[in-house]
Order: C-alpha cells, then sequence, then structure tokens
C-alpha cells in the first residue's frame, strides 16, 4: 500500500434507534457459544483440529469436538478428565489427542481410551500443562508451570531452572522448524533454542532481545521464527542479536500485548491480543485490526487461534465462545486494496483541524485510542474537506471514517 489507510467492507449496517450501528450476520463471521451451540463454555483457552479437520476446543467446563454439524462434550462427570480446566492441546502423528489440564496433568485420548500422566505416575515436572507441541519423530514436547519436559512414549527427559541453564519454569510455547531446531519461550525467561542437545538462551540483557516474555511462536514459510511478546509486540531473528520488530511506534498494529499467534497457509500473520481484538498481518504486510467495535467479532479479549485445514481461522475468546472466520486470498485483497482517501497532517495537534479527502459531507468520522475506545462523538465537519480534532492527549490513533457502508481506518498520531 502506498498510504496507511486500510478499507474494511461490512454488509450495510442498520441505524438502530438509540443511534447505534448494526452489522448483519453474515458468512464471513460465525460465533458458538454456550447458548446457541453445543460449546460448553465461553472461555476458550485451546483449539486445535485433527487429521479429519475435526476442531477440539478447550475450555473452562471441558473438551468439546465440532464436525461442523455435531458437538461432542467431555467433562469430569462424563468421561476420565478429573478436571474441566483445559489448556493446552494437540494431535499427534497418530491422530490422538493430547490434552493439558491445570492441576491433574497430561492426557492421552485415542478416540476408545484414556491415559492420564501426572507427577504421582510419571516423571512430568508439573501438573499444569501450558503447551504441547509434536515432532516429526511423534515426540511430545511439553512446556509446565515448572519446566520444559520431552516423552517419546517411554522415557521422560526435562529441563528446568535446576537441571539446566533455563532462566524461568514457566514454558509458554515450542516451535519447531524443518531442521528439527526448537524454539522455546517463557515468561521471564526469554527466548531458548534447542538444537540436539545444546540450549542457547536469548534475553534482553544477553542478546537485546524486545521482551523476556514471550506467549507463541510461528514458524513461516521461509523457516523464520516469529515471537508473539506480552508487552513489546510482534518480533523475528534476524541474525548476530539483532531483531525485527512490529510494534505501536513503527507499525499498524494497535497494541503491543500479544496473547496468541498463528501463521496461516497463506502466510497471513493472524494474532490474538490482550484487549485490541483480532490483528492480521496479511500477505502483503498491510494490516487490519476487527474488534467488537468494528467487525462480527464476539470479544476483544483473544484467548487462543487455529487455522484448520480448508484455512478456516477458528478464534477463541475470553467471555465470547469460539468464532470461525473464512479467510481467503480475494476477501484480503478487498480488504487492503488502496482507496483514495487521503488525510494530513499527520501527525497533527490537539484541538486543530485536519483535512480528509475526498469524501462527502455525510461521512462520520471517529477517533478511537489504540485499546479500541471511540472517543465522543463524532468529528465536527467544519467545512469541505476539514473536520475539527477534539482536545487530546498526545499519542496513537486511529480515525475511522464511515462512508456508503464502508469503514476506512487510518492511523493518526498527535502531537504538540
Amino acid at each position: 500500500m502506498t498510504n496507511s489507510l486500510l478499507k474494511v467492507v461490512f454488509i450495510l449496517p442498520f441505524l438502530l434507534g438509540n443511534g447505534s450501528f448494526f452489522f448483519a450476520q453474515s458468512s464471513t463471521w460465525i460465533t458458538y457459544n454456550d447458548l446457541n451451540s453445543g460449546l460448553p463454555n465461553n472461555a476458550v483457552h485451546c483449539i486445535t483440529h485433527d487429521q479429519l479437520n475435526n476442531i477440539w476446543i478447550g475450555t473452562d467446563n471441558g473438551l468439546a469436538s465440532f464436525d461442523g454439524e455435531n458437538w461432542v462434550v467431555y467433562n469430569s462427570s462424563n468421561s476420565p478428565l478429573q478436571e474441566n480446566y483445559i489448556r493446552a492441546l494437540a494431535i499427534d502423528t497418530n491422530n490422538a489427542l493430547w490434552v493439558g489440564t491445570t492441576i491433574h496433568g497430561l492426557y492421552r485420548y485415542d478416540g476408545q481410551s484414556w491415559v492420564n500422566f501426572t507427577t504421582l505416575n510419571s516423571n512430568i515436572p508439573d501438573n499444569f500443562i501450558r503447551t504441547i507441541t509434536i515432532d516429526s519423530l511423534n515426540r511430545k514436547w511439553i512446556g509446565t508451570s515448572d519446566g520444559l519436559a520431552l516423552f517419546d512414549d517411554l522415557t521422560w527427559t526435562i529441563w528446568n531452572t535446576q537441571s539446566s541453564n533455563l532462566l524461568s519454569n514457566n514454558i509458554t510455547s515450542i516451535a519447531i522448524d524443518a531442521q528439527d531446531k526448537k524454539y522455546i519461550s517463557s515468561i521471564n525467561g526469554g527466548l531458548v533454542y534447542l538444537s540436539n542437545t545444546q540450549l542457547e538462551i536469548y534475553t534482553i540483557l544477553n542478546a537485546n532481545l524486545p521482551d523476556n516474555s514471550v506467549i507463541s511462536i510461528q514458524i513461516d514459510e521461509t523457516d523464520k521464527p516469529w515471537f508473539a511478546s506480552t508487552a513489546q509486540g510482534l518480533f523475528t531473528d534476524t541474525g548476530n542479536q539483532t531483531w525485527l520488530s512490529f510494534n505501536i511506534s513503527n507499525s499498524q498494529i494497535q497494541t503491543n500485548s500479544l496473547t496468541c499467534f498463528r501463521i496461516d497457509t497463506l502466510q497471513n500473520f493472524i494474532i490474538g491480543t490482550l484487549q485490541n481484538g483480532l490483528v492480521i498481518r496479511t500477505n502483503n504486510s498491510d494490516w487490519i485490526n476487527f474488534t467488537v467495535e468494528n467487525s462480527e467479532i464476539s470479544d476483544n479479549y483473544i484467548f487462543s487461534i487455529d487455522v484448520d485445514d480448508e484455512n478456516n481461522v477458528w478464534i477463541g475468546t475470553q467471555t465470547g465462545g469460539l468464532v470461525r472466520l473464512q479467510m481467503n486470498q480475494a476477501w484480503i485483497d478487498e480488504l487492503t486494496q488502496n482507496n483514495h482517501i487521503q488525510i494530513y497532517p499527520n501527525p497533527s495537534q490537539s484541538n486543530t483541524s485536519i483535512h480528509i479527502t475526498n469524501v462527502s459531507s455525510e461521512a462520520m468520522v471517529y477517533l478511537y485510542q489504540p485499546n479500541g475506545k471511540q472517543l465522543n462523538t463524532p468529528l465536527r465537519h467544519l467545512d469541505h474537506d476539514r473536520y475539527l480534532l477534539p482536545e487530546i492527549v498526545d499519542g496513537i490513533y486511529f480515525l475511522h471514517v464511515f462512508e456508503n457502508g464502508i469503514r476506512y481506518i487510518s492511523k493518526l498520531v498527535i502531537h504538540q
């Protein structure tokens, strides 16, 4: 794109009596919750899909599977699961499901029988399972709250702060590249690169790492690792202890507080945030942000993301249930095509006028904070293409222009 504007297209909204807009439900977005489906709870902490493209969902009230029509729920009252708080899911090469819980360890379910691994009957380091990844040899890499474990179905290998040079036992994510190199993240312990048995530790102090707390890791099509941080946005390793970062100061991402991350087959980066909904960095390096204010997503707090074999994006939220987003290249291109609107000056000053070109006088213009909160009433239209900015503090804002059922979004910087 040649400018910072994004065009987001919706079904034409209906104006309600209270002055708010209602967007009709479209097939692009579908929400499943505990009222309209078999989802057992609206807090969806983890999602994966099996070799038949069945969706598996971990919630605060048990485990569910969904084949597109039918739901099956597994919980402590109808299955060997001893608790209903599910925090990690993975499918192995035999299509068996591995389930991580908060206090009852790890479960394996092959469709018929269940096996439970805990600190009482195995060498797993802790019963709180944060993440599970399966490697090409069908070995299970398990991140717990008390260290990293490797399980080959017979033996356990453990890394923690007592037995290795790990700086944190709170393991959050594990990714494996095509050369079988492991990338391991933690809370407050930096990044760990594991090749064979050699551990390399990267932190803010020894390698200029942007953040010592990384919540999710993905490998792109060039075999490059990308890291979603809890406080410093998205970044990747460019070698020699240098990092390429995307954050609110240098990109259109609206928050640095990320919660989960996936890369789809089209190489779109799909990112969950703490309070700012879903962010997509497209394969054309454009940015799109979907929130409850500008889309049909049901919650701005995103817990989990999965991309199935048909490139559908499944989004787990804190209170809004499970959301399916159907994405394809044509849809992405339509969202991010160049448009004719220009905004200047940018940066601008508080309580002054800005120009928004090629917009009719009927257009509605709003300012949003990076957290998705709308500021007051629409901007006052002065004359021609001039609009008056309110008295606001310096910082980054997002200008939303509504015209003919289309929303145009642009970053606007305010400073004195």
